[in-house]
């Protein structure tokens, strides 16, 4: 391998392994890789073609081990492996049980197909795309809850009030705008797909003490506070199937599995 420049098939094949081994390092998933072929964890002296294939069998024995591994039936795991037939509401409930990260990344789950939508926008309608369409809010709202990911101390208060304010507008717009029922219906999906994010940031920067605040009773209080953002996450995931109306609620499930199981708790 080029100690100057990794080849991109290399470079999926380590960062399909990373997505399975979170704990591994870069160099670490690459040197156990060259140790298995040669003896000695040096990458650079593979053959780009082997290092590409021992990366894949790699991949291939963490996936094998997962579906092997038998979940804790009261774990998170067993929770998002479990067939569930009853209703949305209940399942993103549910999630509560683990804290307040795994109702966070739910709401994200069903945000980042949205970010997508929003910056298509509504092409036929110039003044949407110069002021909605090409806003960095959105953006910038969800380059900090990746961030927020990796770190739950990165700051989200000023993204949410900026964010919050360019979907105010576009809702008013939304409503007032003219035009066909073809334009009515890409406005109304891009505005889900804005407040899809915006409900991501809320849950993301919510409190005990802020969502306490004006109850007075303390069962009430207590059950506000062990409920978590559940509200914000089951508002994220009404939008999203608002903005992706061929979406069902097993689409919403399916999107908030892959993100928590590429974010353990």
């Amino acid at each position: 391998m080029s100690q100057t420049r990794m080849p991109e098939q290399v470079m999926q094949a380590l960062l399909d392994l990373l997505a399975e081994e979170p704990e591994y390092r870069v160099g670490q998933a690459l040197a156990i890789a060259a140790a298995r072929r040669t003896g000695y964890s040096d990458p650079f002296n593979v053959e780009d073609e082997v290092l590409f294939k021992v990366l894949q069998q790699m991949t291939t024995e963490a996936r094998d081990r997962k579906r092997a591994r038998v979940p804790d039936e009261d774990s998170l795991e067993a929770n998002l492996t479990a067939k569930h037939v009853g209703p949305l509401a209940e399942w993103i409930q549910g999630l509560s049980r683990w804290g307040h990260r795994p109702l966070v990344l739910a709401a994200f789950a069903v945000a980042e197909p949205c970010l997508g939508i929003w910056e298509s926008g509504v092409p036929e309608d110039g003044d949407w795309q110069f002021h909605f369409a090409r806003a960095s809010g959105p953006h910038a709202a969800m380059k900090a809850l990746r961030r927020w990911q990796r770190d739950s101390q990165t700051p989200l208060a000023p993204t949410v009030e900026t964010l919050r304010e360019l979907i105010r507008a576009a809702e008013l717009t939304e409503d007032e705008a003219g035009g066909s029922a073809e334009l009515t219906r890409k406005r109304q999906r891009c505005v889900a797909a804005g407040r899809v994010i915006l409900l991501a940031l809320e849950a993301a920067t919510w409190t005990p003490e802020q969502a306490t605040r004006d109850i007075p009773d303390e069962a009430e209080r207590q059950a506000v506070t062990a409920a978590g953002p559940f509200l914000e996450a089951l508002g994220a995931a009404r939008a999203f199937l608002s903005s992706v109306p061929e979406s069902t609620e097993e689409t919403v499930r399916e999107h908030v599995r892959r993100v928590l199981r590429l974010n353990p708790a």
